[in-house]
């Protein structure tokens, strides 16, 4: 079970290496992001890769799960604890946001790019549920990363792997909240097309 999750786990980490990478350069505003994002595209979405990947989100989810299952039973350690709740997190936010891209794929003339995402998070209603939706997801991601890290050196240099867990979960933090300040359009001024408000209409002001 193990292994299968090590395995998968190498092509999920490749796709969100992309599409965390994508984010980022957001920072530097929405038109730099959905450049990087048309060329991102032509890898994540041919129809080959794009199944490898789902596949391999689906095999990280069915073994996550039955690994978490496994650390709860046995009550292990604090660190084991954190991961397998920070990975649960990560399986229920993939599957809901594929379910809601894929969703939102049907509305007609409808891109579903990250003005998908930020016109949620501009409302002020929307806002207080997608802003922890997707930063816990975030966070919990690095939370997740941490603690492998902390797994691979805890035999031969404990303090060390105390260390990169720490630093992870600041950079995660940080990480975090950049993100979400600037999706919410706390930083700079975002101007959203107006047919991604009409996604979210029992807010929507006009």
């Amino acid at each position: 079970m193990e292994s299968l999750h090590k395995v998968s786990a190498g092509f999920v980490f490749a796709f969100l290496s992309l599409h965390i990478a994508n984010h980022l350069v957001g920072l530097q505003g929405l038109d730099t992001h959905l450049a990087f994002m048309a060329v991102a595209r032509m890898v994540y979405r041919h129809p080959v890769v794009e199944m490898i990947v789902l596949l391999a989100f689906l095999m990280q989810i069915l073994t996550g799960w039955a690994l978490a299952r496994e650390i709860w039973a046995r009550r292990k350690d604090f660190v084991h604890q954190l991961q397998a709740a920070s990975g649960v997190y990560i399986a229920f936010f993939a599957i809901t946001h594929v379910a809601f891209l894929f969703c939102a794929r049907q509305v007609p003339g409808l891109d579903t790019d990250i003005y998908l995402i930020v016109a949620g998070m501009m409302q002020s209603g929307w806002m207080y549920v997608l802003i922890p939706y997707y930063g816990l997801a975030l966070f919990a991601l690095f939370v997740h990363m941490g603690c492998i890290l902390f797994d691979i050196f805890k035999k031969t240099m404990r303090p060390v792997s105390w260390g990169l867990l720490v630093v992870t979960v600041a950079i995660g933090g940080y990480a975090t909240w950049l993100m979400m300040m600037f999706y919410s359009g706390h930083t700079v001024a975002l101007h959203v097309p107006s047919q991604y408000f009409d996604i979210y209409p029992l807010i929507h002001t006009k």
